[in-house]
């Protein structure tokens, strides 16, 4: 099974500290893209679910993150949050993660992070790489040529974007397959801090929508899209991450039961077992 990768760590807030990637524990067992139609979104989420498990500071439990059983040919996954508590420094990071079947993951959440002048940054990340065995490879190892072959992110902006999500309040993460599109030859970057490459061929992806939105309807949705070569994801996780100065204590989520589609499938089901790691 594909490892779990580390969190995409920018912050875009003028003057902000710079951050880097997190190690990350194995599971269990300027581009010229255009912009195509986005996938159609579903319908607004109904009252939330009870919260079915906790992650973080007062759990019996000190994993930090949960696996799903479920199928491989998966196209989309959602879960809803509640980030009950934040540390007041470093990083806080809530994360829905898939690992797309040829062999790249992305990940997408909200996160508190430190900000300039000592203030707070709140906002979402929705990003991924290639998986050369988790940890500190997945980013000492990245090869843009190669790699874009397989997977592209957002543009700057929209990978890290600013979001005022707000704790005690219920969330749903969404992620799902789109259209496939072909990306033209063209200058790309791999991440937003990483050099601008020359992609001399086209490529015929997928686009990858994540978006966050209240539940309850009353706050703005963000949304992003990245492009994978991979036409479904084998598994999923949800996961809290700390460091720069917080702990896993400090900070609490409270997850409701996840959801997943296959592909060929036209509902959604609800996972059913699951493992912490």
């Amino acid at each position: 099974m594909p490892r779990h990768a580390l969190s995409l760590l920018l912050v875009i807030a003028s003057g902000c500290e710079p951050t880097t990637p997190l190690p990350g524990p194995t599971p269990p067992a300027p581009g010229a893209a255009p912009t195509p139609a986005p996938p159609t979104l579903p319908e607004a989420p109904a009252a939330d679910a009870p919260p079915r498990f906790g992650i973080g500071g007062g759990e019996d439990a000190r994993e930090t993150h949960v696996a799903f059983d479920a199928p491989r040919d998966l196209i989309a996954a959602s879960a809803r949050v509640v980030i009950d508590r934040v540390a007041p420094r470093g990083l806080n990071f809530f994360a829905l993660q898939v690992d797309f079947a040829n062999g790249t993951w992305a990940h997408g959440g909200v996160q508190d992070v430190d900000g300039p002048d000592g203030a707070r940054t709140r906002q979402v990340n929705w990003g991924g790489l290639v998986d050369r065995g988790g940890g500190t490879a997945d980013y000492d190892e990245m090869d843009d040529v190669a790699d874009l072959a397989r997977i592209q992110n957002p543009p700057v902006g929209q990978h890290v974007g600013p979001y005022p999500w707000q704790t005690g309040v219920a969330y749903e993460y969404r992620v799902e397959r789109g259209a496939q599109v072909t990306l033209p030859p063209g200058d790309y970057q791999l991440i937003p801090d990483r050099p601008v490459v020359h992609v001399p061929h086209a490529r015929t992806m997928w686009a990858w929508r994540f978006t966050v939105r209240p539940v309850a309807g009353d706050g703005p949705t963000y949304a992003a899209v990245l492009y994978d070569g991979a036409a479904t994801f084998t598994s999923f996780y949800l996961w809290n991450e700390s460091g720069y100065g917080s702990t896993d204590a400090a900070q609490h989520t409270s997850w409701s039961t996840p959801r997943y589609r296959q592909a060929g499938a036209t509902a959604d089901v609800a996972a059913t077992s699951w493992q912490r790691f």
